[in-house]
């Protein structure tokens, strides 16, 4: 590479810095082709591709981001694993999903994650690309493919044997499945992920997965049980997170309000768990 592309590369990055939006305007015709020049100096050009998605304005039209877009798949060709990449391709999904244009934000999501999945060696970036590719799905509607996300993210945590990303991937399976009305599915991921936070220091994440574990018991149909759970994450959190022990009791008080009228077995076993020991008391 002759050392003008790359010089060029490096000037644009200092303009860059200093007059921002402004720069795209001067710079807009000629950018992917200077990036493109820079290919056989691919860690330069990949520095600008990084730097130029939050520079850019809300109105770009979608035929230049997408050629941007594919400067970037360009790279990876040649830096299949580079972390800056990675983060390129992340603001550029932030940018597209910000001005509504989902399909190209899930491209730029997707590919960010690919980087994550050769390198595999860091499950909580990996679950950070899913996260982020998943609220594009969101914004698209389709569900499925944040469930989908939610459980790569388990499966990552599960393979590197760590106990915590595990918890909390379990967890937010759970929470999903409430979300799409499988409360069934939504006890027994919630159950997994009670078991791993009692092995952790991490009280606050437990109260919230027995909040949710309630929840879904609650809306299975078993109530007895899911006031136990209640019971167990308040007496995590009184003394130690007020407000959120405030929201446990807010979502019960919810859940009561609304809940059908109970046959009498249920109304004897409700009776029965408002009598249970608070679990505070037993300690």
């Amino acid at each position: 590479m002759s050392d003008e592309p790359r010089h060029e590369v490096a000037r644009l990055r200092r303009e860059l810095r200093t007059t921002g939006h402004d720069w795209f305007d001067a710079h807009r015709d000629g950018l992917p082709a200077t990036l493109r020049a820079a290919l056989a100096e691919p860690e330069a050009a990949v520095a600008l591709f990084a730097d130029v998605w939050p520079a850019l304005p809300s109105d770009v039209d979608e035929k230049w981001s997408r050629d941007l877009l594919d400067v970037g798949a360009e790279l990876a060709a040649a830096l299949p694993t580079s972390l800056l990449l990675a983060t390129g391709f992340r603001r550029a999904a932030a940018h597209l999903r910000g001005r509504g244009a989902l399909r190209l934000a899930a491209v730029a999501g997707m590919r960010e994650l690919a980087i994550h999945r050769l390198r595999d060696d860091d499950p909580d970036a990996a679950a950070g690309a899913l996260h982020d590719l998943a609220a594009t799905y969101r914004a698209e509607g389709r569900l499925h493919k944040v469930i989908g996300c939610a459980d790569e993210a388990l499966e990552f945590y599960l393979l590197h044997d760590d106990r915590p990303g595990a918890a909390r991937a379990l967890a937010h399976l759970g929470e999903l499945m409430i979300e799409v009305d499988r409360p069934d599915s939504a006890i027994k991921y919630l159950s997994r992920a009670d078991k791993l936070f009692t092995d952790l220091a991490d009280t606050a994440a437990r109260a919230r997965a027995l909040t949710s574990l309630g929840r879904a018991l609650w809306l299975a149909g078993d109530r007895a049980v899911a006031h136990r759970r209640f019971n167990r994450a308040l007496a995590l959190l009184i003394g130690t997170d007020d407000d959120a022990a405030q929201r446990v009791r807010d979502l019960v008080a919810g859940l009561e309000s609304v809940a059908e009228p109970v046959k009498q077995g249920d109304a004897d076993l409700d009776q029965q768990a408002e009598h249970e020991p608070d679990p505070r008391q037993a300690r």
